[in-house]
């Protein structure tokens, strides 16, 4: 157990990195008394894993206020790659080879939560950090491949699905909660034990299943369902982005209610049952006049022409009731805002903590920063949806002090003299809302202060350089005064 001393220092720590991030402990530091405090803190083997999980993102998600009851939870993983801190490291447990054998790694796999229907940001779901060994047994190995338990990494998948559900249930049983995965998490066993549990998940299909049986027991293989059988639900769709190469193409949407049958190379989880058959909806998207592309045609195309003519070609898998073309384009729009989890990973990786530059001495202290940057990461988020959804009902104050707020108003009418600024570059938000807020930190970051969009807001990159400069101005004012 942590003594009370370094219970001050670890929140701490995380309250500087809120307003910080940075992985350079040297910068996150106040004075070098801090520092020298938070260097001993990550070597301090009392500082678990486990405790920054509990007291930090735990705690965060136990009084997370969900106002909605339907729930979207991004999953994905992240290789966080430390080849330049190899030669710095005094001990690389904890760390391991990555996608390539040569690299120094540590996976990231964690769940982003959001509303289903305003996709407001809510906290975060489940977290897991784990790394590989050199000597481990991987599925490729032919005496591996059909046989013994299902293992291995894939099985975070389920863990955190199931963890993320778990957790949730306990703040609010009544919550509806849909797992949004990317092609990684087309597992049979992994989906079929989601479908015995009743867990609702929106996968993306990575494989053509060739055992999908039909009413009159006719197999056929996934990619001809369509070709077959009429769908039971179509229509389509033109995208809104603001990328110019989606903008303004129509897609055709068609969903299919099927069986499918379990795979003869299917693995079963420990502890569980056998796989069994279950019955599933599939989604295809693709462009329209153009066709679903379909594997082998996806292996003739070698042309960077031909692939960039392939760019929406989706088939998703979901055991959610589909009955009208509404609830299949919500669906497809509910995939579409996966992308907002590879934003988050940027984030942590180039754009805010760099946490792949980490400055320290041991695997495990990294694991442990990794964390800490995670668990201080909320209040960039936040700041970021209340520029989204221009949020003047909710108070500054549900992230800054009293203190700050008030000189985040000294800093908007001094320093960039925001009351006698042109109308179009004005702050147009309600004095002292998070909007406002977002506004100056913006600003602050290099943001022009023009609003034009309805859901538009700055890059998180900007929002923490904009408060890394607040802090810095806030402890000079306090130093003055």
């Amino acid at each position: 157990m942590l003594n009370k001393q370094s219970v001050r220092v670890c929140y701490r720590l995380v309250e500087s990195l809120k307003n910080n991030p940075n992985p350079h402990l040297t910068n996150v530091a106040k004075t070098d008394a801090d520092r020298k405090a938070f260097m001993r803190l990550l070597s301090n083997k009392n500082l678990t894993e486990e405790y920054i999980q509990f007291e930090f993102i735990g705690k965060s998600r136990e009084s997370m206020k969900v106002v909605e009851e339907k729930l979207l939870a991004f999953h994905d993983t992240s290789e966080v790659v430390l080849n330049k801190q190899r030669n710095r490291l005094t001990d690389k447990e904890g760390l391991g080879p990555g996608g390539r054998e040569t690299n120094l790694s540590v996976f990231l796999h964690m769940a982003l939560l959001y509303g289903r229907e305003s996709f407001h940001y809510h906290g975060l779901g489940g977290i897991q950090l784990y790394n590989r060994y050199k000597n481990r047994v991987t599925c490729k190995e032919a005496e591996n491949r059909n046989t013994g338990h299902f293992r291995g990494e894939i099985t975070r998948w389920k863990i955190n699905v199931e963890e993320t559900e778990s957790a949730l249930k306990i703040i609010n049983d009544l919550i509806d909660i849909l797992h949004v995965c990317d092609r990684e998490g087309d597992v049979y066993p992994m989906m079929e034990s989601f479908f015995r549990q009743h867990i609702k998940f929106l996968i993306r299909s990575r494989t053509d299943r060739r055992a999908t049986i039909w009413e009159d027991g006719k197999k056929i293989p996934l990619c001809d369902v369509f070709e077959h059988y009429p769908a039971d639900f179509e229509t389509t769709e033109t995208v809104k982005s603001s990328r110019k190469k989606l903008n303004g193409k129509k897609l055709v949407v068609r969903s299919k209610k099927v069986t499918f049958a379990v795979p003869k190379s299917c693995k079963y989880v420990l502890g569980e049952p056998r796989p069994k058959p279950m019955i599933i909806n599939v989604i295809e998207v693709f462009e329209k006049g153009k066709g679903f592309s379909k594997p082998a045609a996806r292996k003739r195309s070698r042309t960077k022409k031909d692939h960039d003519d392939k760019t929406i070609s989706w088939r998703l898998l979901t055991n959610e009731e589909i009955n009208s073309e509404e609830e299949l384009l919500e669906l497809v729009l509910c995939y579409r805002k996966r992308w907002l989890i590879e934003t988050y990973f940027k984030y942590l990786k180039s754009d805010g903590f760099d946490i792949e530059n980490i400055c320290l001495k041991t695997g495990k202290a990294i694991r442990k920063m990794i964390l800490m940057a995670i668990s201080a990461s909320d209040k960039v988020l936040k700041l970021k949806e209340a520029g989204l959804n221009q949020d003047n009902e909710t108070p500054a104050t549900s992230i800054f002090t009293e203190d700050e707020v008030e000189v985040l108003d000294l800093i908007f009418k001094q320093y960039l003299k925001g009351e006698s600024q042109s109308p179009s570059l004005r702050n147009p938000f309600t004095s002292k809302s998070m909007a406002w807020a977002y506004w100056i930190i913006a600003r602050l970051g290099g943001f022009n202060g023009a609003v034009k969009k309805t859901r538009h807001a700055v890059s998180v990159k900007k929002i923490g350089l904009g408060l890394e400069r607040f802090i810095f101005m806030y402890d000079g004012y306090r130093s003055l005064n």
